[in-house]
């Protein structure tokens, strides 16, 4: 107190402030802990996010796997149709010595089939 009785105010002052910043800064830090819903919403928008990406990635891979398996047909597609051409030729090469040669072949026929009968008779 100063010497009229009256109370040092400068002093008073100091300490409101003090314990006003300091009551803040207490508030500050409880109302962080119970905003629970704030936490829990960033939390789920985090989630959302994170899942849209992994959508995102899931969406790019399957590009991916559909353009490399289109692309693999194509070239199966190109790789068959180029040799059908061989093959039909080779058809008809076998047809014609076939009518040049007939005792033969029937001959072979002849031998595949009792070849056929023969294996069959001995598992059963």
């Amino acid at each position: 107190m100063s010497n009229k009785g009256r109370p040092d105010v400068s002093h008073i002052s100091d300490a409101i402030r003090r314990d006003g910043t300091r009551v803040k800064r207490r508030l500050g830090e409880l109302t962080d802990k119970f905003d629970v819903p704030t936490g829990a919403e960033d939390k789920m928008h985090h989630a959302a996010d994170a899942a849209r990406h992994r959508a995102a990635d899931a969406k790019h891979y399957a590009r991916d796997t559909a353009e490399h398996a289109r692309a693999q047909v194509e070239h199966l597609v190109g790789r068959a149709t180029a040799g059908a051409p061989p093959v039909t030729g080779v058809g008809k090469q076998v047809l014609g010595a076939a009518r040049g040669r007939p005792l033969s072949i029937t001959a072979a026929a002849v031998v595949g089939v009792v070849l056929i009968w023969w294996i069959a008779r001995r598992r059963a």
